[in-house]
Formats: structure tokens, C-alpha cells, sequence
């Protein structure tokens, strides 16, 4: 005998509304179901629970009293027990406890045209068993006189959208090292993202609702690795109302549990997550990855917790970084064999650091090449770390620029990669009738606010 339980339970998974066509064969047989023709949408969340549904026939044939019906459904397998056709006076019995496929009904009487409801927990609706791997529930009608129909009764889909934010990138402060240039919590020792959570079944009446035991006891785990070792605690908040919460790492992971008793299931259709990462002394650069994201539900039908992944494949979520350093010089100029007889740029780099671009400014149309050792661009000198740039080399490999700019002034951003403006210096010159004149030269941050040049 089936569990009271289980049995009372089915009026949450059921929907009821008008019955309609959903679809038919050429000969006129259908298979309908409620919720005004449209199929219930059920949650992958709440499986393996079993899930009642509703169907009827429409035949298009008579059936005498002689006549067999066979139901094959896919997507899903009919529970054990005892099921009917309402109204054809016939019913039959499923032994196997793991279900079946198919049901054959034998002796059926049916009348063209009317409608019968297909029963094993009432006279209307009955219970099958879903596997999360359905996207959908079909079920076909046959009899031994040719009548048939197939329809889709219900579909299943993910309940929960679960979006993490992209990679943000926080900039070591290379000044002080122990805290961010562009943070913006107030603390300047902190980075934050987010995950997002959209519930498609909030306030939509297509999808079957799940009892509210099940909704109470859901939880979402977040498991980070990565993590620098300079981070000293994880603060977990949202924007729905939940309790917020807070870890340690431990050896570069941390798994934090966020139970989500209020939105995106109660009050609001969605919800954001906010994750803190704040730091102790010096930052240490790194990248913290978001390994996986998993909703934790306690089952009560079957009394036990399903596990339901919603992120498997890590990403990465924060990325701390030494910031890197932009060099502005507003004033190039390239020898015109005129007036002006040389232009250069100097540049003393680390052993690490590297040019990773150069654009003029406020010049879209206009193009450089990386200078680099290997394009002649860039050459060394005598001394260590420190290269220039022959501004009668680069101009002419220059596009959209005239050389009339390159006698007034072009202005030029450098990039570097892998150094602070304290491990970088950088001079400007030409020279005018053999006489020398400097160009000021900006080595900013290239994470500052203020490096982004508009002059």
C-alpha cells in the first residue's frame, strides 16, 4: 500500500484548470491535458520525488468491450499499482517496483469523442517517477483497432538560473600593498562579486509548485579554491533577505553554505549573492576560482537530500593583480628633415616587465605596432633594462597619422605588463637644430582612475 504521505502530497504537483487538445494524429485521436491546453513545467530540483499528472483520451474510434489499450510513456515510468480509465471499464495492475513504460489495459469500452482520464492515485490523475535527465513527459494511446496519439504531457526544466558574475579584476595598490585601487568598499582591503539567481516558477502558474517543507530546507554551496593566503575571512550576503553568513578559508578553499529561505522562492522572483573576500596585511596576487555551485534540498517524500548542480565547470570569479603601468607622453615627435632632427623614448623596465601595446589618444583611426626587440622597434642598451624607442622608426610603421602630426606632437599611451610605476622610469626627447628638448613623461598606475588619459 502506498504512503499516506506521498499521497497527500500530490495535490502540489497537480495542476488544475481547463482541459484542452494538445495534440493529435491525422485521424482525429488526442491525448489533453489541464492548465488550458498547456503542458505543467516540471522542477529538476525536487527530483527523483514521484510527480502526479493528469491526462485524458480523446478517441476517435469505438472500442467494444473486447478492445486493449496500450499507454507507453518516455521521459518518465509509471509507479507501481493499480491504474484505470475512467469511464471505459477497464484497469490493470503494475507489480514491478521499479515501474514500467508501458501499460496495457484489456476489455476497454470507449465511445468516440468523449473523455477519459487515466487514474492510479485518484480517478484523474496519477503518479510517475522522473528521472532529472528528462527534458520532457510524452505519452502515446493505442488500441488494437489502429486508433493512436502521442503528446507531450508535461516538460522539465530547471527551476533555479544560477549566473556567477564575470571575473572581476582588483588592483594591488603597489604603494601600500595592503590595499586596492579600485575598491570601493570603503575598507580598500576587500574584493566582491556576485552569483545570480533568477526562479522561472515564481509567480508563473505553469510550473508545478513543490510543497513548502521542500522550499524551507533548500541550500546552496559555494566551493572556492584559489584563494590567496592573504584573505582572512569570506562574507556571504544577499539582496533578498537572507541570513548572512561568514568563513574562514583554509588552505586556499572555502565551501560556504547559504541557505535560501527567502528569496528567490518567497517574496522576490530573483536574488543576489554577494561574496566578500577581505584581506589581512600584504594582498598576495592570485586568482580565486568558483569550482562549483550545488542546491541542497531535504526531500521529504523520500527522506533524503538531493544534491542538484548548478555549476560543475570552475570559473574564474576574483583575479587579485599588481597593478600595471601606463606610460603618457603627450608630445612624441618624429624627425621631419627640417626643423626636427631626432625624436626618442627611453624606457628602464624590470627584468619581468614587458610593452603590451601603444595607441595614440583620441585617435581611433590611428595605429601602432608593439614595439618590441624582435621588430627592431625597441632596442637595448649598454645598460641593463633600459631600451629606447627611435621615433623615425616607429612613425612610418604608424597608420592614420600624417607626418604633420608627428611635427606638432602625437600623443602616446604605452602599456606594461608585469611592473609598478616604481619599477619603471621613462624620458622624452628631440632635438631641434642640434638642440635638445625634453618631453614630460607620465608613468601613472595603469589601474588609476587618473590613467585614463582625456586631454
Amino acid at each position: 500500500m502506498r504512503k499516506i504521505k506521498s499521497t497527500a502530497l500530490l495535490g502540489a504537483f497537480v495542476a488544475v484548470a481547463s482541459v484542452g487538445v494538445i495534440s493529435h494524429e491525422a485521424h482525429g485521436s488526442s491525448i489533453v491535458v489541464p492548465n488550458g491546453n498547456v503542458p505543467p513545467i516540471i522542477s529538476k530540483e525536487w527530483l527523483p520525488s514521484p510527480v502526479g499528472l493528469q491526462a485524458s483520451i480523446i478517441p476517435a474510434v469505438s472500442l467494444s468491450g473486447g478492445s486493449s489499450i496500450t499507454l507507453t510513456i518516455s521521459g518518465a515510468s509509471f509507479l507501481p499499482g493499480s491504474y484505470t480509465i475512467s469511464g471505459a471499464s477497464c484497469s490493470t495492475t503494475v507489480n514491478n517496483l521499479s515501474g514500467t513504460d508501458v501499460l496495457t489495459f484489456s476489455s476497454c469500452t470507449l465511445a468516440v469523442s468523449n473523455t477519459y482520464a487515466i487514474g492510479n492515485v485518484s480517478s484523474s490523475s496519477f503518479e510517475v517517477t522522473v528521472p532529472t535527465s528528462s527534458n520532457s513527459i510524452v505519452l502515446s494511446y493505442g488500441t488494437n483497432n489502429g486508433d493512436a496519439s502521442t503528446s507531450i504531457i508535461a516538460y522539465v526544466k530547471q527551476q533555479l538560473t544560477v549566473t556567477p558574475n564575470s571575473d572581476i579584476t582588483y588592483y594591488i595598490d603597489p604603494t601600500s600593498l595592503s590595499t586596492f585601487t579600485n575598491d570601493v568598499s570603503g575598507s580598500h582591503n576587500a574584493a566582491a562579486n556576485s552569483v545570480s539567481i533568477l526562479n522561472n516558477a515564481y509567480n508563473n502558474s505553469v510550473w508545478m509548485k513543490p510543497p513548502s517543507i521542500f522550499i524551507i530546507s533548500s541550500t546552496m554551496i559555494f566551493s572556492f579554491s584559489g584563494i590567496p593566503s592573504s584573505v582572512s575571512s569570506v562574507s556571504v550576503g544577499d539582496t533578498g533577505g537572507n541570513s548572512s553568513t561568514s568563513v574562514t578559508p583554509a588552505n586556499g578553499n572555502a565551501s560556504i553554505s547559504f541557505a535560501l529561505v527567502n528569496a528567490p522562492f518567497n517574496s522576490y522572483s530573483s536574488d543576489t549573492i554577494t561574496f566578500t573576500f577581505s584581506n589581512s596585511g600584504n594582498i598576495q596576487p592570485g586568482t580565486i576560482v568558483l569550482s562549483s555551485i550545488t542546491g541542497v534540498t531535504y526531500n521529504y517524500t523520500i527522506s533524503s537530500y538531493i544534491n542538484y548542480p548548478y555549476l560543475s565547470t570552475p570559473q574564474n570569479f576574483l583575479s587579485f593583480s599588481l597593478a600595471g603601468t601606463q606610460l603618457y607622453i603627450p608630445d612624441a615627435l618624429a624627425p621631419d628633415n627640417n626643423v626636427i632632427n631626432t625624436g626618442y623614448i627611453t624606457i628602464s623596465l624590470p627584468p619581468s616587465a614587458t610593452i603590451s601595446n601603444l595607441t595614440v589618444l583620441n585617435n581611433p583611426s590611428a595605429s601602432c605596432p608593439v614595439p618590441s626587440t624582435s621588430n627592431g622597434l625597441l632596442t637595448s642598451t649598454s645598460s641593463t633594462g633600459v631600451y629606447y624607442i627611435d621615433l623615425s622608426k616607429l612613425a612610418p610603421e604608424c597608420t592614420g597619422l600624417t607626418p604633420a602630426a608627428w611635427q606638432s606632437g602625437v600623443p602616446l599611451v604605452i602599456f606594461i605588463n608585469n611592473a609598478v610605476p616604481t619599477q619603471v622610469t621613462a624620458d622624452a626627447y628631440a632635438t631641434f637644430n642640434n638642440m635638445l628638448k625634453r618631453i614630460p613623461v607620465d608613468v601613472l598606475n595603469a589601474s588609476n582612475s587618473y590613467a585614463n588619459f582625456n586631454y
